[in-house]
C-alpha cells in the first residue's frame, strides 16, 4: 500500500480472534459457500438520496490519502451524494481499529451503506467482509486480499469488488531501470515492505524476475524496512559500514524506504552515484527524481483509484450494478501506474490531483477503462 512513512501496527491474535468468532456466523465461512448475509440483505437498490459512503484509508497525513478520498468526493458530488454522506476514517494502519470503527457505525444496520476500505492488512479482509455482509452494507476492498479469497466466493454480492495495484510490475520495471543505470552489470541491496502484505510480496517478486534476467547483477542483501523512512535509512547505514562502493543500487518497495535511504548515501556522499529506486510516486520521491537523488518511482494515481472504487460502490448501491453478475476481472482488478523516471517526473509532480476529471455519468459506461486486467494471483505463503 502507498503510504510513504508510517510504520504499520501489528494486531494481537486474541483480538483478532475474537473479531473473527463475531463475525463469522454472519455469512458463509469460506470459498464455496452461499454467502447469503443473515442481518440484511444487498439486493435490494438504494434511493441515491439515502446512499452513505465511508472511506477507510491507512493516514489523512498521506499524500496518496488524501488524493483518493478527493477523488471519492468528487465522484459523489458528480453523482449528487451529499458530502454530508461521504465519511473518511483513518486506520493508522491498525486494521482492529477500521473494524472496530466499521462496526460501531453499522451497529444499526447497513442499509443504504457501502465501505470502501484498505483493510490494513489481509488478516482483517475477511472479517470486515463478513461485518458488512451481517449488516446488509457493501464493501468494497482496497489492496489488501488474502490469495485464497475472493468477492465472488462469500459475502452473498456484499463484497462489490477488490482493487490493486500490479506490485509484479512495480518490482519489476524499477529494477530494470535500476540495472541498466549500472549497464545492467553491478551489486544492489534491498529495502522489502511489511511480509505479509500483497503489495509488498509483489514487488519483491517482481524484483526477483529482473534479478533473473540479469545474470550480471548480484543482491547483496535484503531487508525488511516495513514501509518505514527511518528503518530504510538505518538500513542503509548498515549497509554502507559493510559493503561501501560495492554497491551500485538500492532497490526499495516503497517511497518512504526510497527516500530513507537517499538520506543514508546523502550522508556519505554517495548518493550522486548509488541509485536509488522507490515505488507509489510520492510528491517527495518525484522531486528527488528530479534532483537527482532517485532514479524512478512507479506511480499509482490516488485520484483515480478514489473516483473508480466509489464511483463502483455507488453504482452497486442504486443498482447501476449488480456485483454478482460481473466477472471476475471485473470484481478483482488492477488500476493502471506509470514509471516516474528523470524524463517525465518534473511534468507528474507539476501535476494536480483532479487535473482529468471524471464524472459519474461517463465512469458508469465502463468502470474498468482504466484497468490492465484480473489481479495475478499470489500465494500467501
Amino acid at each position: 500500500m502507498p503510504e510513504t512513512s508510517s510504520r504499520p501496527r501489528r494486531t494481537t491474535a486474541m483480538g483478532l480472534a475474537a473479531a473473527v468468532a463475531l463475525f463469522v456466523p454472519a455469512c458463509s465461512s469460506g470459498p464455496g459457500g452461499s454467502g447469503a448475509a443473515v442481518g440484511g440483505s444487498c439486493a435490494t437498490p438504494s434511493e441515491p438520496k439515502n446512499v452513505k459512503i465511508y472511506l477507510g484509508v491507512g493516514a489523512f497525513s498521506s499524500t496518496y490519502s488524501q488524493e483518493f478520498i478527493q477523488g471519492a468526493k468528487a465522484m459523489a458530488k458528480s453523482a449528487g451524494v451529499p458530502e454530508s454522506n461521504v465519511k473518511a476514517y483513518e486506520s493508522n494502519f491498525d486494521g482492529q481499529k477500521h473494524l472496530n470503527t466499521f462496526t460501531g457505525l453499522l451497529a444499526a444496520g447497513g442499509k443504504d451503506t457501502a465501505i470502501v476500505v484498505d483493510p490494513a492488512s489481509t488478516a482483517f479482509t475477511k472479517p470486515l467482509v463478513q461485518m458488512a455482509a451481517n449488516s446488509g452494507a457493501r464493501i468494497l476492498t482496497l489492496w489488501n486480499r488474502p490469495a485464497e479469497i475472493h468477492p465472488w466466493d462469500f459475502g452473498g454480492g456484499c463484497w462489490v469488488a477488490h482493487q490493486a495495484y500490479d506490485g509484479i510490475e512495480s518490482g519489476e520495471k524499477s529494477a530494470e531501470a535500476l540495472f541498466e543505470s549500472f549497464g545492467d552489470k553491478g551489486n544492489i541491496v534491498a529495502l522489502n515492505g511489511v511480509p505479509d502484505n500483497p503489495s509488498a510480496k509483489g514487488r519483491i517478486a517482481g524484483l526477483k524476475k529482473a534479478l533473473a534476467k540479469n545474470p550480471d547483477v548480484k543482491l547483496l542483501d535484503s531487508q525488511v524496512g516495513n514501509w518505514d523512512q527511518t528503518k530504510g535509512q538505518t538500513i542503509t547505514e548498515t549497509w554502507i559500514g559493510k559493503y561501501g562502493e560495492q554497491i551500485d543500487g538500492v532497490w526499495a518497495a516503497n517511497d518512504g524506504m526510497a527516500l530513507g535511504a537517499v538520506e543514508a548515501l546523502r550522508a556519505h556522499n554517495l548518493n550522486s552515484r548509488v541509485k536509488v529506486t522507490g515505488s507509489d510516486g510520492s510528491a517527495d520521491a518525484l522531486a528527488s527524481i528530479v534532483r537527482g537523488d532517485m532514479l524512478t518511482s512507479m506511480r499509482v494515481d490516488g485520484y483515480l483509484q478514489g473516483a473508480v472504487t466509489f464511483g463502483l460502490a455507488y453504482a452497486a448501491l442504486v443498482g447501476d450494478v449488480d456485483p454478482q453478475k460481473l466477472s471476475h476481472a471485473q470484481r478483482d482488478f488492477y488500476l493502471k501506474q506509470e514509471l516516474a523516471t528523470p524524463e517525465n517526473a518534473s511534468k507528474l509532480l507539476k501535476s494536480k490531483a483532479g487535473d482529468v476529471k471524471y464524472t459519474y455519468d461517463a465512469l458508469k459506461k465502463n468502470f474498468w477503462a482504466d484497468s490492465p486486467g484480473q489481479i495475478t494471483e499470489m500465494s500467501d505463503s
